[in-house]
């Protein structure tokens, strides 16, 4: 997405992260120079990660739950306010010569994090896999099959419009785009998936309010029953 805005307007594209209950956007910002991390105001804001389920305390590069307490904002300051964002801390020095603690790009929610086989598996792991295939539309469903022993996830996708040329193309194109998407989701996540890239146009559009991105399948409800994935 990054590389799209800025082919598009002559502008670089940075992440800036905020949260209504602290300040708003302002909390971090990536730096031009750098583009490794966003630069942590701690003259501002005194930033921790700490394991989502115990509260321990992680170190430098480990992944957890963001934790910040304010130290000027007056009226409602916060102590060790936990923000469900999952990122992890960089303490190293910068190209761009600051100091302040770096953060890696948010990963995902606590809230939203699947176990899928013991892998912690965050949609948004998922969603940049996807994005990176060119071959590959917008639109995706995160399936949880429970119908077996043990849960797998399923991913279905959309082949993007106008990538095959015709009705024949199109099915051996679906299959080896599925599979490309397979070997990216096992080499980024630690887990095998099963991927169904479907013709543009399949995945139900929800018209108003957020996309359901995750659903579960059981033995009574099979979420992908008539679409023609295979």
């Amino acid at each position: 997405m990054r590389s799209q805005i800025e082919a598009l307007l002559p502008l670089k594209a940075l992440d800036i992260y905020g949260l209504s209950e602290v300040i708003g956007p302002g909390v971090s910002c990536e730096c031009i120079e750098g583009q490794a991390g966003l630069h942590v105001n701690e003259d501002h804001f005194l930033v921790e990660v700490v394991d989502p389920a115990s509260g321990r305390p992680l170190g430098p590069g480990e992944r957890g739950e963001l934790v910040f307490t304010t130290l000027t904002k007056e009226a409602m300051p916060v102590l060790r306010y936990r923000t469900g964002d999952i990122a992890a801390l960089d303490p190293s020095p910068c190209p761009c010569g600051r100091t302040l603690v770096r953060m890696s790009k948010v990963a995902g929610r606590k809230d939203d994090m699947l176990v899928i086989r013991g892998v912690n598996v965050y949609p948004s792991e998922v969603e940049a896999v996807l994005v990176a295939e060119r071959a590959v539309g917008p639109q995706y469903l995160l399936v949880v099959d429970r119908t077996g022993s043990m849960p797998r996830l399923v991913v279905a996708c959309e082949l993007a419009a106008g990538w095959a040329i015709c009705e024949e193309t199109e099915a051996a194109e679906r299959t080896r785009v599925a599979g490309e998407v397979e070997a990216a989701l096992a080499e980024r996540l630690g887990l095998t998936t099963e991927v169904r890239v479907l013709p543009a146009g399949t995945i139900p559009r929800i018209e108003m309010g957020k996309a359901q991105r995750v659903v579960e399948r059981t033995p009574a409800h099979d979420p992908l029953a008539g679409l023609d994935g295979g």
